[in-house]
């Protein structure tokens, strides 16, 4: 879905960017990188703290946008979301609050959590692991949820803050990688099959414009942003 890029030289940038195509933006994020990410263990809802890695990511963040005047920083309540949540709020010239809710948190993965994706420690385990990874959409693990269970709490979360997509100002939403695929999928009307496929990496930012119902992303990297219209695809499994 990617039609259009364009360059952007700093953060300065990409303020104007996003006045350009305002009144309204939603800004989504995802958390930067854990230890079990790094060892590609499933976190689901355990709730694991960034590393190094992770840390500078959300620093990285933080000086990006910290020129794009914030108004609200919603976030997941486990603490990887909050990490990064909080830096960018307090570097940004908005001074935003942030604003947790239970409702952005991961994907539930039950007895998964804490496992390897290349191995499991017991065959049941095994079992469970194939049957989610054939269909992430509809399979449930024992105690856990999937993405239709996801894309319900999305929904929800919006209902209850329905200012993300109304009126002006600018907005940013720090979630989790699966999290963050229903909520693209609800700003875009996709179908479950296209929200599944939609990529979110730690260093990816995504701003959707209400008014015209435009998704633009670029990667947090080095000295300059490159906007590309759309979002980016995964054939991948890995829930974090």
């Amino acid at each position: 879905m990617n039609a259009t890029s364009r360059n952007q030289s700093n953060e300065t940038d990409l303020a104007e960017f996003i006045r350009d195509r305002g009144p309204h933006c939603l800004i989504v994020a995802r958390h930067g990188e854990t230890e079990w990410n790094a060892e590609r263990r499933l976190q689901g809802q355990q709730d694991i703290p960034l590393n190094s890695q992770g840390r500078r990511q959300a620093l990285a963040a933080a000086r990006f946008l910290r020129n794009v005047s914030l108004i609200e920083v919603h976030s997941s309540t486990l603490q990887r979301c909050q990490q990064t949540a909080r830096p960018i709020a307090e570097a940004n010239i908005g001074r935003p609050n942030v604003v947790s809710s239970d409702l952005l948190k991961e994907t539930a993965l039950g007895v998964l959590e804490g496992e390897f994706t290349g191995r499991q420690s017991t065959a049941e385990l095994t079992r469970h692991y194939r049957g989610f990874s054939r269909d992430e959409i509809l399979y449930r693990v024992p105690n856990g949820e999937n993405l239709h269970d996801v894309s319900a709490r999305v929904q929800s979360f919006f209902a209850d803050q329905c200012q993300l997509l109304n009126g002006r100002g600018i907005h940013l939403i720090v979630g989790h990688r699966n999290t963050n695929k229903m909520i693209l999928k609800f700003l875009l009307g996709l179908s479950f099959e296209e929200g599944f496929r939609v990529e979110h990496e730690h260093q990816r930012l995504y701003f959707y414009f209400s008014a015209s119902k435009e998704l633009w992303s670029c990667r947090v990297e080095g000295t300059s942003l490159r906007f590309k219209q759309g979002y980016a695809t995964t054939i991948s499994n890995s829930y974090a």
